[in-house]
């Protein structure tokens, strides 16, 4: 019996969704809040992304917009709530969802959950809140407290979920468990429709910036949220120079964040400007769509543990992932042409992962291809 039954889904008119999602968190959770939606499509079903920080981080701001351009192209969902860059605003987009009445709020967050759960209830007096937690602090003893504002506390048993289970499998289980949805494992694996208008722009991009080039496209990321799961601006430089003596006309894309991109661009012209290698460097402008959309037209993605990952192998695009051991169900799954190098040297941090590792790698995948 699910928590939140059938009966009060039917008679709910505005359900929020609640949890301080990143891109990747956002690509594998949709496909069971779409079907929340196909089973009850009454409901208006809405997310608030803020993660209760309230700071003016550009970087948190920006990938808050981004998501929500996302948010905004996906049919199921009506509003979004973005990242707040003070208490002021957070107050003020609070007062706004309350307009909204919801009937149900879920919360699914890990260590901030009971903080989610108090901005539930400011936000609706009379809904009903389930909080769903990643672990419970002192044992759960004090749950009756922390989540003294939610009508139920849901939390994911992982033993009961096998060894070598993917993150969707983790979200079934959650979604299955509060709303009842069903769902075939087939179905777990997402998918990503990429406004055509936004390949054609990937397209363009390629052509102005390897005019004269016409190999195979290699993109690198090097880049994540957190430092132990980088790779290092040396190593990329590296790996291009290696991959592009065996291969004179491969063209390489180096995706970066628009605060790293002047200082990319610089090291780039100081490590070729000697050479005739092509080597362009890519950041989001304006849309989203931008990066998913030039993930589906190269050859082969080699990136850090982001959500890169996750975009190349819902576009089904040659795929190297540089990933540390801890939290394997986020790896992708293996297959011919899906690849997890996982960081088992030094501190298990990704930049342990060697260049020579990932070079002898990428020679294999493309001696099958």
């Amino acid at each position: 019996m699910p928590i939140i039954s059938s009966e009060k889904l039917k008679n709910c008119q505005r359900l929020l969704f609640i949890s301080p999602l990143a891109l990747g968190d956002f690509l594998y959770i949709k496909t069971f809040l779409n079907d929340i939606k196909h089973n009850f499509p009454h409901i208006q079903l809405d997310i608030w992304l803020d993660d209760n920080r309230c700071n003016t981080n550009e970087w948190r701001l920006n990938r808050s917009k981004i998501l929500q351009q996302w948010i905004g192209a996906e049919t199921a969902f009506d509003n979004s709530y973005g990242c707040c860059d003070s208490p002021q605003m957070q107050q003020a987009q609070i007062q706004q969802a309350n307009g909204e009445s919801y009937d149900i709020i879920i919360c699914h967050s890990g260590s901030k959950s009971h903080e989610f759960s108090a901005i539930a209830r400011q936000i609706s007096a009379n809904a009903y809140v389930v909080s769903s937690i990643a672990s419970a602090q002192f044992k759960g003893i004090l749950n009756w407290y922390l989540f003294r504002h939610s009508d139920a506390v849901y939390q994911l048993d992982a033993n009961k979920l096998d060894k070598n289970h993917h993150i969707t499998d983790r979200y079934y289980t959650v979604f299955n468990d509060i709303v009842g949805i069903s769902l075939q494992k087939s179905q777990f694996m997402p998918s990503l429709a990429i406004p055509i208008e936004m390949t054609q722009g990937a397209q363009q991009w390629l052509q102005a910036n390897f005019a004269n080039h016409h190999g195979k496209t290699v993109l690198i990321n090097h880049l994540s949220t957190n430092s132990k799961r980088d790779w290092l601006e040396e190593q990329v430089i590296e790996l291009i120079k290696q991959i592009a003596a065996r291969e004179a006309n491969t063209r390489f894309v180096i995706n970066v964040t628009k605060e790293h991109f002047d200082a990319m661009m610089a090291l780039v012209t100081r490590s070729f400007n000697k050479t005739q290698t092509p080597v362009a460097v890519f950041t989001i402008q304006e849309n989203f769509f931008e990066l998913p959309a030039i993930i589906s037209i190269v050859d082969c993605v080699i990136t850090a543990e982001t959500a890169i990952v996750h975009f190349a192998t819902a576009s089904k695009t040659p795929l190297i992932a540089l990933m540390r051991t801890k939290k394997p169900y986020w790896a992708p799954p293996v297959s011919n042409i899906s690849h997890v190098l996982y960081a088992t040297e030094g501190r298990g941090y990704v930049a342990d992962i060697s260049v020579e590792t990932v070079y002898q790698q990428y020679t294999k995948m493309i001696s099958t291809h």
